[in-house]
């Protein structure tokens, strides 16, 4: 019964479109440069939904690097205009 569970586990795993992580990957590094609180946030949001979905590690790190990231941006559009 429980093998069950783990197989069809799998098989969903196995089956599941890239979308989240591509989206995740894309948000941070965009966080860099336009709307970096609101795109860092989507970050955020896509790296849970990447973990969620079985790929624990690279969740966690698009999750941090999208909170990472976006504090960066915000930095850089503050210190930018003084130049």
């Amino acid at each position: 019964m429980e093998t069950d569970k783990f197989e069809e586990r799998f098989e969903r795993k196995k089956t599941q479109p890239n979308v989240y992580p591509v989206l995740g990957w894309l948000c941070v590094v965009v966080s860099l440069v336009f709307f970096p609180l609101l795109v860092g946030a989507a970050g955020v949001v896509f790296g849970y939904l990447t973990k969620k979905s079985g790929k624990d590690v690279q969740g966690v790190a698009i999750m941090s690097l999208a909170v990472a990231c976006g504090l960066i941006g915000t930095l850089i559009g503050i210190i930018a205009p003084m130049h």
